[in-house]
């Protein structure tokens, strides 16, 4: 009797953890308790370090490109981990040859009820979840997907707890769009999202997150240029621009607190000039100063200089009209040009070109004074001591996904396609290692010396 009960209460209790979304790997501990982080983990967007597990999109797909089937990638790009603290282990059959082309045993599915592995994914943990986006799955007014839209989603480390942060609410990403998670002044954590509203303006919307989840807000609208704090500012704020209420032709610079609200007038502009705010490092912030038809880059400290947007009291950073991707590197900071090539200026002096447009086309991270870049055939570093270019990784039948990637402090994870495992050994026939690419992009990883290894699990 007691054992017929005992069989019927574990066939009980496995059908409910079917019907409520039971774990399929088990939580991470971390010094023997379960894995709770007081302080944000990042780890440079595709990936992300939790204990002695790294978490990835098994594989990768573009949600932008046409024909995209949401269910179709999600069966490569699901969530994926594996302990990267034990040695990998293959099949009894799988050469030495092979085993950088083949899945370890040792990788697990977390989740595959989302697509993770998709473009500008950044994924991050705090307390005991794991912080991502995912295409929007919603339907639009006229039933129909868009893609295009992203989702805010939270799991526990071992799948379980899969939850929309704003239920049936999908962001739109466009040119200048940004979804970040940032510290706030009361030592939160904030979504700030940065939405196109059309006609080259912005809405900022944040999203308070934690053991539990605040309601969206929306704390700026019209805006026609920002700056957001990073890890290295002393003012957790938002900086940004937007039309007088009184004069459209001018153009006022503000600050906002995105943890409680509070707005500053920071500049009520000048007649005759445009302000647009392009980047910001720590404090340093780079704006294009516009009047009578000449634009130029120039910086303003934030912390040790008044509060006036205009060339007079500022300082020139470049002689152009615009730059992007600003970062601090070693004793200076990186930034790229309107033409795509990558410089480097220190803020007292010239700055200088360590790469083309031909040479890279994406700033991975910064390490120090190593700034990594990747195109779709290499990855490369460069110091900013020495200016020597280095070459991590060089492909030649295959490509990566350029500026997709992740970082443990000891490997580079990225996207790539696969030639198929059973010609590597048996062929000097490019034609035939051609034929046989793997359409599906699934992630690798590579030392600093370009010795790489599969940890996407093949489909």
């Amino acid at each position: 009797m007691k054992k017929s009960f005992l069989k019927i209460f574990a066939l009980v209790f496995c059908v409910s953890l079917l019907m409520t979304g039971c774990a399929t790997v088990s939580n991470v501990k971390i010094n023997g308790k379960d894995a709770y982080l007081k302080e944000l983990q990042y780890n440079q967007g595709q990936v992300l370090v939790v204990g002695d597990y790294l978490y990835y999109g098994n594989g990768y797909s573009l949600s932008s490109e046409e024909g995209f089937d949401y269910d179709k990638a999600t069966k490569t790009g699901f969530m994926s981990r594996l302990n990267t603290t034990k040695d990998f282990t293959f099949g009894d059959k799988v050469s030495d040859v092979k085993k950088p082309y083949s899945t370890p045993k040792q990788v697990e599915k977390v989740n595959d009820k989302k697509l993770v592995g998709f473009q500008n994914q950044d994924m991050y943990a705090l307390g005991g979840y794991i912080y991502f986006a995912s295409a929007n799955t919603h339907k639009t007014s006229d039933m129909k997907n868009d893609y295009s839209q992203v989702s805010l989603f939270r799991m526990k480390y071992n799948g379980d707890g899969l939850k929309e942060l704003v239920k049936n609410t999908a962001f739109k990403q466009g040119e200048g769009s940004t979804i970040t998670i940032q510290k706030g002044s009361d030592n939160n954590y904030y979504y700030i999202i940065v939405e196109p509203a059309g006609n080259n303006k912005f809405t900022i919307k944040t999203i308070k997150i934690g053991d539990k989840v605040g309601k969206l807000k929306t704390i700026a609208k019209d805006v026609t240029s920002y700056a957001i704090s990073d890890d290295n500012s002393k003012d957790k704020n938002i900086i940004f621009t937007t039309a007088s209420e009184d004069n459209s032709d001018l153009t006022i610079v503000k600050t906002i607190n995105f943890a409680n609200g509070k707005e500053e007038i920071l500049d009520n502009g000048i007649a005759g000039t445009t302000v647009k705010l392009l980047d910001r490092a720590g404090d340093i912030v780079v704006y294009s100063f516009t009047q009578k038809a000449i634009t130029e880059v120039y910086y303003k400290d934030l912390i040790n200089s008044d509060n006036y947007f205009n060339a007079p009291l500022s300082e020139r950073f470049y002689n152009a009209t615009s730059i992007t991707e600003l970062q601090v590197a070693g004793e200076g900071y990186v930034f790229k040009t309107s033409d795509g090539a990558l410089m480097y200026k220190k803020l007292d002096s010239k700055s200088e070109r360590l790469m083309t447009s031909e040479e890279f086309s994406d700033i991975l991270f910064i390490e120090n004074d190593y700034i990594y870049t990747s195109s779709s055939k290499s990855i490369k570093r460069i110091s900013t001591i020495d200016r020597e270019v280095e070459t991590i990784l060089s492909l030649e039948e295959k490509e990566l996904i350029s500026g997709q990637c992740g970082y443990d402090g000891t490997y580079i994870y990225y996207y790539s396609q696969l030639v198929d495992v059973e010609d590597i050994e048996d062929s000097n026939d490019s034609e035939k290692e051609e034929e046989t690419l793997d359409e599906n992009y699934y992630m690798f990883r590579t030392d600093k010396f370009g010795n790489i290894q599969l940890v996407g699990k093949r489909k």
